[in-house]
């Protein structure tokens, strides 16, 4: 036991004991020891316990009532087996309940054992970790729960025999905010439309090159598994040019996705290929936040033996908090000399 229990346990048996000395009380008197909680888990009742030395001369009973509520409620104290008295308070939410014990006697007159009306004491009920999250989190959008967003975005490769190679895409999103453990679901429509050379030999350049194409719609979840942890996943169903396809693609975050964080994902879209990234974000510069990546993609679905990669540095600034506008920048090649490719990108909170 704490030197501080120990002390309040002293103080109480002394106070309690006084004042049932005192020459007039007429009535036998009980002697109450009991050491209050300071705080309680949410959604958890909070359990009382004493110590009474004449548990027939008075009803014990404790009074309490959640922070901010006017009414009292009572509770009365129950016999243990193991000996000791108890009372049980439900759970309250946050910011927590108070409450004072009371004994009635013989006579009918109440008599003070522990705190009062006019100074209870407060049990203090702390949110969970999810609910604190939450809190912050609707802060931070001042409450606002959806998004939509437009992103668009392409590159060009480049073909060291001046053969079409890139691609171009486009989604729209709608995303709904739990900030919970499930922080997000989204929903959406995107289109990828590219041009690839058909072979990388020197006799075969003038075959020329493919086009390529898919309209698809996907379902996308973020899960929190750490305040600084998030986990994206997608699944997709498409139209391709060459017929019905699916995808997926996943995504880990090691941090907060609106600060410094490290984004580490890839992508499989059936015919079209697949894609992987590394991407660093800082938000430095507040308020502008900057990301640069590398990606390695076969988009959009190359049939020569060598995968395109290229850097990308974004920057993006919100208005008011609620209006998001960001331009990305690429640098990189498949087959030949480096080219540029670039996005743009916004959406509104509501």
């Amino acid at each position: 036991m704490k030197l501080t229990t120990i002390t309040t346990l002293f103080v109480l048996v002394g106070l309690t004991a006084a004042a049932a000395a005192q020459p007039g009380a007429g009535a036998a008197r009980a002697l109450v020891i009991h050491a209050p909680p300071l705080s309680a888990p949410v959604g958890h009742p909070v359990e009382l316990e004493a110590m009474i030395d004449a548990p027939f001369a008075e009803t014990l009973t404790s009074r309490w009532r959640a922070i901010g509520e006017p009414t009292w409620h009572d509770v009365p104290f129950e016999r243990s087996s193991a000996g000791g008295w108890y009372a049980t308070l439900p759970p309250v939410a946050p910011p927590g309940l108070e409450y004072y014990i009371v004994g009635v006697d013989a006579s009918g007159a109440q008599v003070a054992h522990f705190a009062s009306e006019q100074a209870p004491h407060r049990v203090r009920v702390d949110p969970e970790l999810f609910d604190r999250l939450e809190e912050l989190d609707r802060r931070r959008h001042l409450g606002l729960r959806d998004q939509i967003s437009v992103d668009f975005m392409g590159h060009n490769f480049g073909n060291r025999y001046d053969l079409p190679d890139k691609f171009f895409r486009g989604e729209a999103t709608f995303t709904h905010r739990l900030w919970r453990m499930l922080h997000s679901i989204s929903f959406g429509f995107g289109t990828i439309w590219g041009q690839t050379p058909r072979s990388s030999e020197p006799d075969d350049h003038m075959q020329g090159y493919l086009n390529t194409g898919s309209r698809y719609g996907f379902g996308e979840v973020r899960v929190r598994v750490h305040p600084s942890v998030f986990v994206d996943a997608r699944a997709q169903l498409a139209v391709t040019h060459d017929g019905f396809d699916g995808g997926v693609r996943g995504q880990i975050i090691f941090g907060k996705p609106w600060r410094s964080s490290l984004f580490i994902g890839g992508e499989a879209l059936g015919d079209l290929g697949k894609t992987a990234w590394v991407r660093l974000q800082w938000d430095t510069a507040a308020p502008l936040l900057m990301g640069a990546s590398i990606v390695r993609t076969n988009l959009p679905g190359v049939v020569i033996s060598s995968a395109g990669l290229y850097i990308a540095y974004d920057v993006a600034y919100t208005i008011a908090q609620r209006y998001t506008f960001k331009a990305q920048l690429s640098y990189g090649a498949r087959d030949g000399a480096s080219h540029v490719g670039g996005g743009l990108a916004t959406a509104v909170d509501f």
